[in-house]
């Protein structure tokens, strides 16, 4: 009876059971539910040994991280060591546990930290765990100085993330070249580092990109930034600086608000060392000299069986390539001969006149070919000669009153008429009239011309360019392409108009670019070597920043610094218009003018 009464609750339990599973999968309409995505990142419970411990063993101790849930290293780089290590210590996941390896011997009666920026995150999501920096000493005493600082990009004026910050006790100029650094930190996403934990004594400071982790400065793939001056701490780490706290890189504001005691200006350094480091040709026409650093200077240059006038040649605007185009009619030498009589660094690291032959060999493409490939047609990829040249043409509705348009060429000009062009108002009843304009080569570049407008355009009327065929002739023997141009001053009335007044304007020139209010994308570009008014018509409405150069040497580009020469790279400024900002908002329909003082704001 009682086995009886047991197998028949039993047999009702199953049949409860059934139909559960069986109501269960009969709801195929609403899909289960994960729950609300987790975006809290991991909690720090316990630290063995407790930061801040000293005599810490100096091989063989290993540090215990225990998380909330389970951690993740994401990149076992990001974790610093400082002073660094060639060994680097390495990590292992255990549990909820992130257990950390010394695995060189530690430097006797040093105060160490392990900073392990965004290295850890949680397992499921990829939250980031807040920026942990763990403090030890192998000695009886922890160091306790600091000191802040953010590394910017010399070109853009953006934060740079993940740069190598270094000190060096050593104070030559060359430490960085040879050395580990005393202490070294990472800058976060915002560029800004602190240093801490160390003695009160001079150091020299450098910043640089150190792309094969081995924290020692490398001329040839780095970018390098240093201070001028040597750098001695003065503030004392203590748990309530705001500074030293954790911060989230997502908290705009919070972040924004660290201040730094030093600005440091990261940049690309151009080799000192000068030698021809690449040749070629790459037409049967034209080719180019590669020099490994800037400012070259070629005594001579002689082609074998070519007259001197035949050569055209060009520098780009730093001076460390120089293309060159031959003016001829007739087909050159698969292999043509060249002599340069140029400055050479010798093995005194002085500059010397060195030549060198060159046996340049022509390519097998030609680049005044078009091919031909019609589908079903005989002859399809037969390979015709050009019989004229395009220009590449580029214009714009809002800059050409006062800037023009241009055309730029493949190859140089050997001729050209400029009267043959015409360019031509058409008024909204269609009638058309004349209108003058300037004619003039860039001083830049040899093969771009640009055409602008002498007198005002006005609002509604269409303009006309015309270029026939045959007006110019290149160094091939090609004639240009028939070209028309249009365009037409904008009738938006919602555009603004902006003067930029500038004044004591005290070196050879100044690069101004305007930007979007990123600072990625320059919009337009300028340049001011006088105290002028620049005018910015035809502007939409939109924030904008203004990115300003000192372009003391007046060639037009932003030079680079040099390390061991103590030179700083060319000054990059934003322009505040209220302390702390630089972004102008630009309404529709506005008109504005703001004066700069360029003597204040690169003071």
């Amino acid at each position: 009876m009682m086995k009886a009464r047991t197998i028949t609750i039993f047999g009702i339990l199953g049949f409860a059971i059934c139909c559960m599973m069986s109501h269960s999968c009969a709801n195929t309409t609403t899909p289960p539910s994960g729950g609300p995505k987790d975006t809290i990142p991991p909690v720090l419970l316990n630290i063995v040994p407790e930061n801040g411990t000293v005599n810490f063993p100096r091989f063989g101790e290993k540090l215990t991280l225990t998380y909330n849930e389970y951690t993740v290293v994401k990149d076992q780089n990001r974790m610093t060591l400082s002073p660094p290590h060639r060994k680097r210590p390495s990590a292992k996941v255990k549990g909820k546990n992130i257990v950390v390896t010394f695995n060189d011997t530690l430097n006797a009666d040093q105060t160490y930290t392990l900073d392990f920026g965004d290295a850890l995150a949680d397992n499921n999501e990829g939250n980031i765990a807040p920026r942990l920096v763990y403090t030890f000493s192998t000695g009886e005493t922890i160091d306790s100085m600091y000191f802040t600082g953010s590394v910017i990009s010399s070109t853009t004026l953006a934060p740079v993330k993940n740069a190598i910050v270094a000190i060096y006790s050593d104070l030559s100029d060359s430490a960085c070249l040879k050395k580990v650094p005393d202490a070294a930190f990472r800058s976060d996403e915002w560029g800004f580092f602190v240093i801490r934990n160390i003695k009160p004594i001079p150091y020299r400071l450098y910043a640089f990109s150190d792309m094969d982790n081995d924290y020692i400065y490398n001329p040839d793939t780095d970018e390098i930034a240093f201070s001028d001056t040597e750098i001695v701490p003065s503030k004392v780490v203590r748990d309530s600086i705001f500074e030293l706290g954790y911060f989230q890189m997502k908290d705009t504001l919070r972040c924004k608000a660290r201040k730094a005691d030093i600005q440091l200006t990261i940049f690309k350094e151009h080799q000192s060392v000068q030698y021809l480091q690449d040749s070629k040709r790459v037409t049967d026409k034209s080719g180019y000299l590669k020099f490994s650093a800037g400012d070259a200077k070629i005594n001579s240059l002689e082609f074998w069986g070519l007259k001197p006038e035949q050569i055209i040649t060009q520098f780009n605007q730093v001076r460390d390539s120089m293309d060159f185009w031959i003016d001829s009619k007739y087909r050159l030498p698969d292999s043509l001969m060249v002599k340069v009589n140029y400055m050479k660094t010798d093995s005194t690291g002085v500059l010397a006149e060195a030549v060198e032959d060159l046996s340049l060999a022509v390519e097998k493409k030609d680049e005044n070919k078009t091919t031909l490939n019609v589908p079903g047609k005989s002859g399809a990829g037969k390979v015709v000669a050009d019989t004229t040249f395009k220009f590449t043409v580029t214009v714009s509705d809002e800059t050409v009153q006062k800037e023009g348009f241009s055309l730029l060429s493949k190859w140089p000009l050997r001729s050209f008429s400029v009267d043959s062009i015409t360019f031509t108002e058409t008024n909204p009843k269609g009638q058309k009239k004349k209108k003058e304009f300037i004619f003039s080569e860039d001083s830049l570049e040899i093969r771009r011309f640009l055409i602008t407008p002498k007198e005002s355009l006005t609002k509604g009327y269409d303009y006309t360019v015309v270029l026939p065929q045959g007006t110019f002739v290149d160094i091939t023997g090609l004639p240009n392409e028939r070209e028309e141009v249009k365009f037409k001053i904008p009738q938006d009335e919602k555009l603004s108009f902006i003067t930029l007044s500038f004044k004591n304007c005290e070196v050879a020139g100044y690069i101004v670019e305007i930007t979007d209010e990123s600072g990625k994308k320059i919009v337009r570009t300028y340049y001011v070597d006088h105290d002028q008014d620049l005018e910015l018509q035809y502007m939409k409405a939109g924030k904008y920043m203004i990115r300003i150069v000192q372009d003391v040497n007046g060639n037009r580009v932003l030079d680079t610094g040099n390390l061991l020469q103590h030179m700083q790279p060319e000054k990059s400024r934003y322009y505040e218009y209220t302390a702390g900002n630089s972004v102008l908002e630009v309404p529709e329909s506005t008109e504005l003018t703001q004066e700069i003082d360029l003597r204040t704001m690169f003071k």
